[in-house]
């Protein structure tokens, strides 16, 4: 007859410390997940928590056992005994919290209160307002406060539930959750191409390193993809910055220089630019993701206005 394990919890503490029960609990949760799943990305996925975060649980809750519930591998993961009969044990209890908890729910109030979000200054004020704006017309018991700005906002000091950010962002403390791609290309005015481009819409990597061109900051580095994949970066030569890419288009509008701009947003104000070839790749794409802390419990009209805007898909 197997030893049984140490239960989790108050009074049952291992290797004679006090048991953590909420983390416990938490970990737990984590480990039946993966056990479920056998897989840790499988896992994070369902959890909405980073692969490192799900990794970590679970070898709390081992260092905390003093066994292994796990076997690992470069592409399996097997419980060992140990770990099929905490989840023979601990699952159906799991199963009977989610039950309770999914029918206290169903019995609250409609989802009211404030949702206080900050956004880069041309995507908070544009698609993202527009899908937020929807979200409002379906839900009109719930405020949003839309912040958006080009300061980088802290959301735990300044009190904001999610942020939104462009490029790639990764954090142990962070969810992040993937929104859409932008999609970019290289524009110029007219009277700039005949003058600095001899009539010819077509750049290489020295027409952006010696002509002027009109980027969002001092110290800009625009990444392309080439035609067999290869990442292809370029500092271009920097004649006029504006932190906004309205502005930006608006400056190359006047014949300053190059701009790399938003395809939305030359599509809705494309007069006077015109689009560019390049002889060396395409602009690469730009991920925007909600980003919101790990650890904080996110009241349901959060969670709704996230999932809102990862599952809208109207420009």
């Amino acid at each position: 007859m197997k030893e049984r394990l140490p239960k989790i919890g108050m009074g049952h503490a291992t290797r004679g410390t006090t048991a953590r029960p909420q983390g416990a609990l938490d970990d737990l949760s984590v480990f039946v997940s993966v056990a479920r799943q056998q897989s840790f990305a499988a896992a994070s996925r369902r959890l909405r928590i980073p692969t490192s975060s799900v990794s970590r649980a679970v070898a709390r809750l081992e260092e905390e056992l003093g066994v292994q519930l796990l076997r690992r591998s470069s592409r399996n993961v097997a419980l060992s005994d140990e770990g099929r009969q905490l989840l023979d044990d601990a699952a159906p209890h799991l199963e009977g919290l989610e039950k309770a908890l999914t029918l206290t729910a169903d019995h609250r109030p409609r989802p009211s209160g404030v949702v206080r979000v900050t956004a880069p200054a041309y995507t908070g004020s544009t698609r993202l307002a527009r899908s937020l704006a929807r979200f409002a017309l379906r839900h009109p018991e719930i405020t949003i406060e839309l912040d958006a700005t080009n300061v980088i906002r802290d959301l735990l000091q300044d009190g904001f539930d999610f942020g939104v950010r462009v490029g790639s962002f990764t954090s142990p403390d962070f969810v992040t959750r993937r929104l859409w791609q932008g999609q970019y290309g290289l524009f110029a005015a007219r009277p700039f191409v005949k003058r600095a481009l001899s009539g010819k819409p077509l750049v290489s990597r020295e027409t952006l390193e010696r002509q002027p061109c009109v980027t969002l900051r001092p110290s800009a580095c625009w990444r392309f993809r080439g035609a067999t994949g290869q990442l292809v970066e370029v500092f271009p030569r920097v004649g006029f910055t504006v932190s906004d890419p309205r502005g930006t288009a608006d400056v190359a509008r006047q014949g300053v220089g190059i701009a790399l701009l938003p395809l939305d947003l030359v599509a809705e104000h494309s007069q006077g630019l015109v689009r560019l070839r390049s002889d060396f790749g395409e602009p690469e794409p730009v991920d925007l993701q909600v980003v919101y802390p790990t650890r904080r419990l996110l009241p349901q009209r959060v969670r709704m206005t996230i999932d809102w805007l990862v599952d809208d898909r109207q420009p």
